[in-house]
């Protein structure tokens, strides 16, 4: 699974005198005599293609087509991964049979997109840091630039997850359009007919009537509502429930059944809302729906302010 962690990106003056602890964090365009943004699009310039080794983690990773938007006040890219130090077998799933050795010197690199938005005036920034089955980048990316800022400004950089709560309050007024259900094991007859489409992964959806909905997203969260009775009678037959919303003309996609903390500390990344290619999200497609997510966020964060992401 795919998803998009957000966090947020603040600076802090150890040696402040500030009683008030709010006061020791920097604007983002004045940590002391430097500009946050302007610190990293010098860092993302300096960057190469060459992958560095990190020996205390048995990591390996690099940067790749990172690029600054001065405009926009914001940096996006790849960051590359892979771990080492395990040998394993690399099979055919199909055949079970062994492809390729894997040896302690040889790394699976798994590409992470990365953004980042630290606008002017305000104190505290977002970052939209990507993962794959629950592994993600956020401790040794936030390493990299903490060492980095910390060298130019002699501020420390703080990331801490930053909750999609208000953004989603937001959703849960919206209506529902659509009900996903992911591998859906249901029904046999039904299932094996669309496994005869050649589909990668089979998927039931359940439309409304015409001019209709399916309720409301907060309906499907409420223990005491028919449409969570519903959910909850269909969760096993498949791997996942999704609804997808629509408010003010916007549609969003959010899997049902999941833990609260999740929905609104991650964000999936639905194959309807971004192109996909061998099992990775396509660039261009990841970069305009992310600017809708760092839209919402911005402006639960900023209300009022106008900030454009």
């Amino acid at each position: 699974m795919h998803a998009i962690a957000p966090y947020s990106i603040r600076f802090y003056d150890p040696n402040s005198t500030e009683k008030n602890i709010e006061d020791r964090y920097s604007k983002l365009d004045k940590i002391g005599a430097y500009d946050a943004f302007k610190v990293l699009e010098d860092y993302v310039n300096r960057l190469d293609d060459k992958f560095v080794i990190v020996e205390e983690t048995k990591q390996v990773y690099r940067f790749k087509g990172m690029k600054a938007f001065p405009a926009r006040r914001q940096v996006a890219g790849w960051f590359e991964v892979g771990s080492y130090g395990v040998k394993n077998d690399i099979i055919d799933i199909k055949t079970g049979n062994v492809d390729y050795k894997k040896t302690q010197e040889n790394a699976e690199i798994i590409r992470h997109y990365v953004r980042f938005f630290v606008p002017a005036g305000f104190n505290e920034g977002i970052a939209l840091l990507h993962s794959f089955k629950g592994g993600g980048i956020k401790t040794l990316l936030h390493d990299l630039l903490r060492v980095e800022f910390l060298k130019v400004t002699k501020l420390n950089m703080q990331m801490n997850p930053l909750a999609y709560k208000k953004a989603f309050v937001a959703w849960e007024e919206a209506y529902t359009k659509e009900i996903r259900l992911t591998r859906f094991e249901g029904m046999n007859d039904i299932t094996d007919q669309i496994k005869r489409l050649g589909h990668k992964e089979q998927q039931l959806v359940i439309k409304p009537p015409s001019r209709a909905s399916l309720g409301k997203l907060k309906d499907y969260l409420d223990p005491n509502s028919e449409e969570y009775e519903v959910v909850e009678y269909l969760s096993p037959m498949c791997a996942h429930v999704k609804v997808v919303v629509e408010l003010d003309g916007k549609k969003r996609t959010f899997t049902i059944g999941r833990p609260a903390d999740e929905q609104v500390c991650e964000i999936v990344i639905d194959e309807e809302d971004v192109d996909f290619v061998a099992g990775n999200p396509v660039s261009q497609s990841l970069h305009k729906w992310c600017t809708k997510v760092l839209q919402d966020l911005a402006d639960s964060l900023y209300p009022k302010m106008g900030v454009k992401a």
